[in-house]
């Protein structure tokens, strides 16, 4: 199963991985499916129980009898599953094992400091096997930048031996940082995703501290989304999310953050913002949406209004990021509970 390596990243037993991989293989015979990558991951991932989200979803279409295709796989796969990280991180470890290599040719066949380097220089490349993030590949890359000047200085015939210089490494660097900016990006609404928003979260939470101010974050979902694929199509789903995404950025302060959080689900994080502060914010969205009519761009055919449920939480000094998510949810849950086109605090949970 090697052509499957670049989508996986699992760590069961042989056993227990063999089950699955039976199990998984059944239901794509079961639905007379290709095995293919996206086919064989998402199956995977359901089989195994590890993806709740992906598992509920699959769950749901085979309660209600609904049949699975390839387009329906591949929608799972986008919405529960896909990770930019893995292709990028494959493609930046591509680059750097032949630059190792080129370096590595020059220098392990001299004596003294320059064959210690080309040792060295030899060691990163068999660490390259065991890459599985950035920040993995990014000490790759900081030693790969110290052995190479080292070389530079210790030995004067290698600047003319030598194909890969350090302006070639920092090149290499900015490459990191601009595929670590792509893979933190949402590729349908150009926020950022939930791996973007991880980060944002953390610095937030680590200015919280040491400023003791206060910031909340506003979950919100889109009312009926379902409906609107169901009736004009995914692609004019889509556009509906590019649009609430703008219209999300449109209304928010310089420092605020936008994030879509998956699939209709957005978040939004008010830095040094309390909970009546997010409510003036959400109800500027919510105001915004009331009075836009949405058509369909090639019939102008009418959609109607377009609303969307919120839920808002304030941070409390040290608490996970996971507990302050959660009491957004549960507040959109009860938004959602009560109508929908509402705003829920974590205050109204109490009440």
């Amino acid at each position: 199963m090697l052509q499957f390596r670049w989508y996986m990243n699992y760590t069961e037993e042989r056993t227990t991985a063999g089950e699955y991989l039976r199990l998984a293989l059944n239901y794509i015979a079961k639905y007379n499916l290709p095995v293919n990558p996206v086919n064989y991951t998402v199956w995977y991932e359901y089989v195994s129980g590890k993806n709740i989200k992906l598992k509920k979803a699959v769950d749901h279409l085979i309660e209600n009898a609904k049949p699975f295709n390839n387009n329906k796989v591949e929608r799972l796969y986008q919405k529960y599953v896909a990770d930019g990280d893995r292709i990028i991180i494959s493609r930046l470890l591509t680059k750097i094992s032949l630059m190792l290599k080129e370096i590595t040719n020059h220098v392990l066949d001299t004596e003294g400091d320059l064959a210690g380097h080309g040792k060295n220089l030899g060691d990163l490349a068999v660490q390259i096997s065991e890459v599985h993030d950035y920040n993995e590949i990014k000490v790759i890359v900081d030693r790969m930048i110290i052995e190479t000047k080292e070389l530079v200085h210790s030995g004067k015939r290698l600047q003319t031996r030598m194909k890969i210089s350090s302006e070639d490494l920092k090149q290499l660097q900015k490459e990191l940082e601009k595929s670590q900016q792509e893979a933190q990006t949402d590729s349908l609404t150009s926020l950022i995703n939930r791996r973007g928003l991880e980060k944002k979260l953390e610095l937030e939470r680590i200015r919280a501290k040491q400023n003791d101010s206060p910031f909340s974050i506003i979950m919100v979902d889109i009312d009926h989304f379902k409906r609107v694929n169901d009736t004009f199509g995914h692609l004019v789903g889509d556009s509906l999310l590019r649009s609430i995404a703008q219209m999300l950025k449109d209304h928010l302060r310089r420092n605020d953050i936008a994030a879509r959080y998956g699939g209709e689900e957005f978040l939004i994080l008010l830095p040094e913002t309390g909970i009546e502060g997010a409510k003036a914010v959400g109800q500027k969205i919510k105001n915004a949406l009331s009075t836009k009519e949405w058509k369909l761009k090639e019939t102008g055919e009418t959609m109607g209004k377009v609303t969307v449920s919120m839920g808002i939480a304030l941070y409390k000094l040290n608490e996970p990021e996971q507990s302050l998510i959660k009491r957004s949810d549960d507040a959109l849950y009860m938004a959602k509970n009560n109508g929908r086109n509402l705003i829920i605090t974590q205050e109204d949970l109490l009440l």
